[in-house]
């Protein structure tokens, strides 16, 4: 090999210097060409904003920008210069409550420049941003080329780029009691003396379901809770139950119950109490959007077991679909039988 072919072949190994950003834009998505999207401002729910990079070596060729650059890219107020703060944050991570809020919109008209820039395949880092107040903020990006700080705000003095999106935060909405739906079935073909209930929670202001997709308790977590229930109870046609708040994700649930007691214990004797049991099986959260309780209940008492009787009013927070929380409460009435909604 001759020296100008080795000359030739050590230049092409030489990996080209990222020199300057080309390109640097600001989007709710690369192919989304909207500029402003609504969210609500309760500290859950997200937007996908996408940061599309495209740098350049010191000819004004396309070159890869290193890692470190991309990752050093941070989502700032457009105003400040400043990282997202009181109360707007962004993540790498992406939540559950990305679906947005009711009044979001795109404007359609799409920029032929701004086209063709992104035809030349940026480099993308994604975030995910939320707010916990109510409120409107200009979204653009910083990132650190060389020790120099560049940002879209348009203030960079070396090279100027002027790209953003705008987000609103709602306050999040509250319901009147009546707008939650509150309702049971009856699972059926119980063995006698025992009786097995769903209860569903829904939303439906206006008549449209916002769907419940979690919900919180104090002290409870990645469980069924078992907040109510007793033994030996001498309740009206009751004397054995157990009251369930049922995991969203949990489908089917198993109970067991005391039955087939002895008639004459049940006949005379306030506990009815039976050394057997039937065991049920339950689906739980086969209604899309609902939350479900599960109720069961028996005229038999368990023998080995001692008089029991705890709970009644449950206090929990349901979560819509948007990460919203309502606080609501459920009162157990023993007497009756029945399960109360109320405002928590």
């Amino acid at each position: 090999m001759n020296e100008s072919m080795e000359t030739a072949s050590d230049q092409q190994t030489i990996p080209a210097v990222l020199e300057g950003i080309a390109s640097f834009k600001v989007k709710f998505d690369a192919s989304d060409s909207s500029h402003n999207k609504t969210l609500f401002g309760n500290g859950r729910m997200q937007v996908k904003v996408q940061v599309l990079v495209c740098g350049v070596d010191a000819n004004g060729n396309v070159v890869h920008i290193p890692t470190d650059v991309m990752e050093s890219i941070e989502l700032i107020h457009y105003n400040t210069g400043k990282t997202l703060r009181d109360g707007w944050t962004a993540s790498s991570e992406q939540g559950r409550y990305t679906v947005e809020a009711p009044g979001s919109f795109k404007n359609a008209n799409v920029d032929d420049e701004e086209s063709e820039d992104d035809s030349v395949h940026p480099q993308v880092r994604t975030f995910w941003v939320s707010s916990a107040v109510a409120g409107t903020t200009q979204v653009a990006a910083r990132l650190l080329l060389n020790g120099v700080k560049v940002l879209s705000n348009g203030t960079t003095l070396s090279s100027v780029h002027d790209s953003s999106v705008t987000l609103e935060a709602k306050t999040p909405v509250t319901y009147a009691g009546e707008l939650f739906r509150w309702y049971q079935t009856r699972r059926g073909n119980e063995h006698y003396g025992n009786r097995i209930f769903n209860y569903y929670l829904g939303l439906y202001p206006h008549g449209q379901q916002i769907k419940l997709v979690d919900w919180v308790v104090d002290g409870v977590e990645g469980v069924d809770h078992l907040f109510a229930g007793g033994n030996k109870l001498n309740e009206p046609k009751t004397n054995y139950m157990k009251v369930f708040l049922a995991r969203p994700e949990t489908k089917s649930m198993f109970v067991s119950l005391p039955a087939k007691g002895d008639p004459v214990a049940y006949a005379f004797l306030p506990d009815a109490p039976s050394w057997n049991d039937e065991s049920y099986h339950v689906r739980v959260n086969d209604r899309d959007g609902e939350l479900t309780v599960m109720q069961a209940l028996s005229e038999y008492s368990i023998t080995t077991q001692e008089r029991s009787k705890y709970g009644g009013n449950l206090h929990f927070t349901a979560i819509d679909e948007h990460g919203t929380e309502h606080k609501l409460a459920i009162r157990v009435n023993f007497y009756e039988r029945n399960l109360y909604l109320e405002r928590g």
